[in-house]
């Protein structure tokens, strides 16, 4: 039985918070890295993760410039969460180990004061080099409709999808019942018309 088989089988029927425990604390204890972004999904996997061990590694994807309320936004939820170990990285990560794979993030760029965005992959392999499990939660592009395996292989990591299994529905209901905030730009509204005066416009991650 291969390993992530095995992983499979004895997590098949676990919950998130249960299959998180078990890859951070009996599985991975130590090689185990978050890549989170600022969006809702993002924040129930660091909520779950701080609870079962604030020291886990977090690494937030976000090209610059990083605008003020994404910066606030970001350590109001470091501080309310108690994440003790965070970075961030730019997805300039290029160099791919021998024997390795290239390891991505895919993300939305979006502009600050109007509509429209860039799709951009972040390439984050020496950050993950040294971990053995990597669980991705950056969660920028909507989820297949199609139900899929949370665990799988990618390269030399066990890399897992957490909320695999969880709708939109499921997403706001773990926020609000655990109190947590929202991004500021998370439910913005453009009253946009259209912009032909050359001028150009700063994109954001959130």
């Amino acid at each position: 039985m291969s390993l992530r088989q095995d992983i499979r089988s004895i997590s098949g029927d676990l919950d998130t918070q249960a299959l998180l425990n078990h890859l951070i604390t009996d599985r991975f204890p130590g090689k185990t890295v978050i890549t989170a972004s600022l969006r809702a999904p993002s924040i129930c996997v660091l909520k779950m993760v701080a609870d079962i061990n604030p020291a886990t590694p977090v690494v937030f994807c976000q090209r610059p410039p990083i605008f003020e309320e994404s910066a606030e936004y970001r350590s109001q939820i470091v501080e309310l969460l108690g994440l003790q170990n965070v970075s961030m990285n730019e997805g300039r990560e290029t160099t791919v180990a021998q024997g390795d794979r290239d390891h991505c993030e895919r993300m939305w760029v979006h502009y600050r004061d109007m509509p429209g965005r860039s799709f951009q992959l972040l390439h984050i392999n020496d950050c993950l080099a040294e971990y053995q499990c990597w669980i991705s939660a950056v969660y920028h592009v909507d989820p297949s409709p199609e139900p899929h395996n949370r665990v799988d292989v990618e390269g030399k990591l066990i890399k897992v999808d957490p909320l695999a299994r969880w709708s939109k529905k499921d997403v706001q209901q773990f926020m609000s019942e655990n109190n947590l905030p929202y991004h500021k730009m998370a439910k913005r509204q453009f009253n946009y018309k259209g912009k032909t005066d050359g001028a150009v416009y700063p994109m954001y991650h959130f």
